[in-house]
């Protein structure tokens, strides 16, 4: 039974509106990484294209919440990503090893063996620096903020260069890591300000901190060393150039050094980090308690998706995986920093993007894109499903990625579309952004090997007949902003209607949204 444009337009779901457990998004927020999806909504599509004991797979398994939510309903997981720390970020989420006890004996070795000689680095009269705007040109005094240790006496002050620049050596016995950015990089926004190593994005007081740091985990035999890193890799960009008093590291989704960035606390960072850590692994395990399900079990490969030779011909019950969508989120460049602390390297050999320094274009992302719908067909079972997540500004690269699914036979099961959660980036930057997550499912059809098109249609004419359908149901175009995520749900149907889209080739989010309001106004008159 093929979708109707009726059953799309129910699927536009309000994520707000959706009932759960808010505390458990907490374990989420145990570091930064991209295209988290609401846990409660991928428990959903887990449990209904899933059962107990079943294998679920995802090839592109960054933080690894998918895997969460599989071993959290008794599936077993196996996650694959060529990134290195999401890989660690996925491990370390999933691992039930945790004791707050000794974890706080451990933090409490940290803090009595380096928080005095880290603050003493912070230390300004009786009181200690939050943090310092450094930034501009030609500025001989500096804002600065000052903190008695409590939080609660927050002094703003100008201070001199002496207090906000000082000379600090790093001395020889202690090490960092600090390789040399890749001479391209394709999303580069600080070289011209002369940052061509990991170090050079650091304060040098804040260096000293962090190496402080490294060296004293790397120097302990510590049970929770791991959730340690993980707080420290989640405090360096927020202790680097990359932040400014109203910009967030990474809001521009590149490292761009703005001209005001601040220098903050290390240790007080840390600490927030910490903390981070240990509400995610004890809501974790809360929420594990009082579960009646048994775990899953799960495994992770450091590897490309698109030969996973560890999975068998049939024999995966469901996949549901966000992949890297073209150029809109650089992996392995927004991840450099964190895997160079880790001593990780990021082969981007058969990175799956668009990145013209790694001389990979449209074509080459295509025939990536193909080569995984190949491996995502060889190891699913008979008539089992396939979830593809994704939030993309580039019609071309859904409607490429559509065509290609249509082609090997899948047939279309459903489109969901629900509205982003928290403050994504490509939800903030522009008004011309998607305003919603797709969750387009996919039946592995048993009787069809490939499939054609047989028709050809134009986007406009695909634009009008949504307006019909809202004109005859609703008297008119409900939501405008929408119209680009409604008009992307129907050209998936259209495609798998056997529709041929044409002319597509330089749509935009802004085009579409004018094409809508041309229509509009032309059926008003």
């Amino acid at each position: 039974m093929k979708l109707t444009t009726e059953q799309i337009v129910k699927h536009f779901i309000d994520v707000e509106m959706i009932k759960y457990n808010h505390e458990y998004s907490r374990i989420a927020k145990i570091h930064k990484y991209w295209s988290r999806k609401p846990w409660f909504v991928i428990e959903r599509y887990i449990s209904a294209y899933s059962k107990e004991n079943d294998l679920v797979l995802d090839p592109f398994c960054g933080s690894g919440l998918f895997g969460l939510e599989a071993i959290l309903q008794d599936r077993d997981f196996v996650g694959y990503d060529l990134n290195p720390f999401a890989i660690f970020l996925a491990e370390t989420t999933l691992d039930t090893l945790f004791d707050s006890a000794e974890f706080e004996n451990e933090l409490k070795i940290i803090r009595n063996d380096i928080k005095a000689k880290i603050m003493k680095l912070y230390a300004i009269n009786s009181a200690y620096l939050l943090y310092g705007i450094l930034g501009g040109k030609n500025i001989k005094k500096y804002n600065a903020i000052l903190c008695d240790g409590n939080f609660q006496n927050k002094e703003k002050v100008i201070l001199n260069k002496d207090n906000l620049m000082p000379e600090i050596n790093i001395p020889l016995n202690l090490h960092f890591p600090d390789n040399d950015f890749p001479k391209k990089f394709y999303k580069d926004r600080f070289s011209y300000k002369g940052v061509n190593k990991v170090s050079q994005m650091f304060t040098r007081r804040n260096l000293l901190a962090l190496t402080l740091l490294y060296n004293e985990l790397t120097s302990k035999n510590f049970k929770y060393k791991d959730y340690f890193y993980l707080a420290l890799t989640n405090t360096l960009l927020h202790v680097s150039k990359l932040k400014a008093e109203n910009v967030r590291p990474l809001s521009v989704n590149n490292y761009w050094i703005p001209d005001d960035y601040i220098e903050e606390n290390v240790w007080w960072r840390f600490e927030d980090r910490v903390k981070n850590v240990e509400i995610a692994k004890t809501t974790y395990l809360k929420r594990i308690k009082l579960s009646n399900t048994p775990l899953g079990r799960f495994k992770f490969f450091n590897k490309s998706s698109l030969e996973m030779n560890e999975i068998s011909n049939n024999s995966v019950d469901y996949l549901i995986t966000d992949p890297p969508y073209g150029d809109s989120i650089q992996y392995s460049e927004l991840s450099f920093i964190w895997n160079t602390w880790l001593k990780r390297v990021f082969d981007t050999r058969e990175e799956v993007i668009i990145n013209p320094v790694q001389n990979k274009g449209i074509n080459e992302f295509n025939v990536q894109i193909q080569n995984f719908i190949n491996e995502t067909k060889r190891v699913l079972k008979s008539d089992a499903y396939f979830t593809l997540c994704f939030q993309n500004k580039d019609p071309k690269i859904w409607i490429n990625i559509a065509e290609a699914i249509f082609q090997k036979g899948f047939k279309l099961v459903d489109i969901s579309s629900y509205n982003t959660f928290g403050s994504p980036y490509n939800k903030s930057w522009s008004k011309f952004s998607p305003k919603s997550d797709f969750y387009v499912t996919f039946k592995k059809d048993t009787n069809t090997t490939t499939s054609s098109y047989n028709k050809k249609i134009e986007p406009e004419h695909i634009a009008k007949q949504i307006i019909q359908y809202f004109k005859k149901h609703n008297g008119k175009l409900l939501n405008l902003n929408k119209s680009y995520d409604l008009f992307v749900s129907v050209v998936i149907k259209k495609i798998f209607d056997g529709y041929s889209v044409i002319n597509y080739e330089k749509l935009t989010i802004k085009s579409i949204i004018l094409m809508f309001k041309e229509i509009i106004g032309y059926g008003d008159k």
